[in-house]
């Protein structure tokens, strides 16, 4: 009996992954039905996501206060096919934290507060590369700034957020603007050093002429 039990667990995420891509449906309730694999925690006023289960498929997060989702949110919920954040206060989506959610085959991310700036890069990457199980997709719009509010973050060029700015790619960031003041400094370190070393050689050949001259002139 526990053999086949933990057989189940183990082939439970792809279970639900075929159903979903076989057009299935998959609620709370359904197959197993066990409250572990399916969590409901919408419209409770939550800030953060609760602990959860890494047995976990299901996970209805919707309505709540989240104001952001950083990389390390759903460490414990890898086994993830089905997730809604939608209707939430989420400013920034750290893209690293969806690029792990490898089973994900369905999400709702819309009507949040979306701070459209150079934060935003990593998950507009995923967002491009990953449109198609984004149910909401349409409703996944920049709040802030002015000149983005409305604006669809999947239409957003990323030259625009990112160029200059930001070099995104599956989660991790680098701001290209310290990396060029770090190279201005170094090279501004190293040509102060050459005058020195420059100098140093100068006056050591001045000095040896000199001692030189002095030879000479003595009777």
């Amino acid at each position: 009996m526990i053999d086949v039990l933990a057989v189940c667990l183990l082939f439970y995420p792809f279970v639900l992954l075929a159903a979903a891509d076989n057009g299935g449906s998959y609620s709370c309730g359904s197959l197993m039905g066990d409250g572990h694999f399916c969590l409901d925690y919408s419209n409770r006023l939550l800030v953060k996501p609760p602990s959860g289960s890494n047995i976990t498929s299901i996970l209805n997060l919707s309505g709540n206060k989240i104001p952001a989702v950083t990389s390390s949110t759903f460490s414990d919920q890898l086994l993830l096919v089905k997730l809604n954040l939608s209707h939430n206060e989420i400013t920034t989506i750290d893209g690293g934290a969806l690029w792990r959610l490898s089973l994900l085959n369905e999400i709702q991310l819309g009507n949040n507060r979306y701070a459209c700036d150079t934060r935003i890069c990593s998950f507009r990457t995923w967002l491009n590369s990953n449109s198609k199980m984004v149910k909401d997709l349409n409703e996944v719009v920049c709040h802030s700034p002015g000149t983005l509010i409305g604006v669809k973050i999947i239409e957003i060029n990323p030259s625009y957020l990112c160029n200059n700015k930001t070099i995104d790619s599956i989660g991790f960031e680098v701001n290209t603007e310290s990396v060029v003041g770090f190279l201005f400094l170094f090279g501004l370190v190293i040509i102060i050093l050459g005058i020195a070393a420059l100098k140093d050689r100068l006056y050591g050949h001045v000095g040896v002429h000199a001692y030189w001259l002095r030879t000479i002139r003595t009777p």
